[in-house]
This record gives structure tokens, C-alpha cells and sequence, in this order.
């Protein structure tokens, strides 16, 4: 499988897990040393942490979508992506949703025959 496949199976698969509430299989697409630096809060190491924090995430969100106009650049088995997102989450304490939207960065690098994500992070916009 080609680098560039890869990178969009992977961007599939991260899509497809955080939709379908699985953040087991959304952490699996983590190395085990990776970093994730969510918007507003703390940062978490590892993958096993990553799946901690995931289980909670997860209950607020609905829908995630990743959309083009990026930029993905590649330097020898590393990979990043810079985008935008949107999504729609349970707002907390209400029964109501909200869209949501901001920036991301994703780094992955090829450990083996897989791609793993090595660090994630992503910004919020303010509400209009």
C-alpha cells in the first residue's frame, strides 16, 4: 500500500471511529507514544490515556466531519495534515446540540506496514 493510500485510510478509519462512538479503535489508530493536545484542556500521552479520554469524549459527540483545503506534506515516513473541521456535539446539562468548528494538525509516522498517528491537536472556533 502506498504512503499517500495509507494516509487516507487512516483519515478514513479516524472519521469512522469518532462517528461510530468506538474510541477503543479510534486510540488503535494512535502509536503508542503519541500526544493529543485537545482544545482547552490538558494534554494526554499515550495511547492507553488516549483511550481514556476518548471514552468521555466520545459521549459528546455526533458527527465529524474533516474537509478538504488542507495541506498534507510528507518527509521521509512522517506525515502532517493541517485542515479545518466541523462537528456537532451534546451540549452539556441541555438537551440540545451545537455545531462546532476550528483547525486541526495531525502528524502520523509509519511504524512497520502501519500508519500511526504520532501527535493530534485542534483549536475550537468562538461561536457566531
Amino acid at each position: 500500500m502506498g504512503f499517500s493510500k495509507a494516509f487516507t485510510d487512516l483519515n478514513a478509519k479516524f472519521i469512522e471511529t469518532v462517528n461510530g462512538h468506538d474510541p477503543r479503535r479510534w486510540a488503535a489508530l494512535f502509536s503508542e507514544d503519541a500526544v493529543l493536545i485537545p482544545a482547552g484542556q490538558p494534554s494526554v500521552t499515550g495511547r492507553a490515556g488516549i483511550e481514556t479520554w476518548a471514552e468521555d469524549a466520545m459521549k459528546i459527540w455526533n458527527h465529524l466531519e474533516i474537509h478538504d483545503g488542507g495541506s498534507c506534506s510528507t518527509e521521509g515516513d512522517v506525515v502532517w495534515e493541517q485542515g479545518t473541521w466541523t462537528g456537532n456535539i451534546n451540549v452539556p446539562d441541555a438537551k440540545e446540540t451545537m455545531d462546532i468548528s476550528g483547525n486541526f494538525l495531525l502528524v502520523a509516522a509509519k511504524e512497520g506496514a502501519a500508519l500511526r498517528i504520532k501527535a493530534h491537536t485542534w483549536s475550537v472556533n468562538s461561536p457566531t
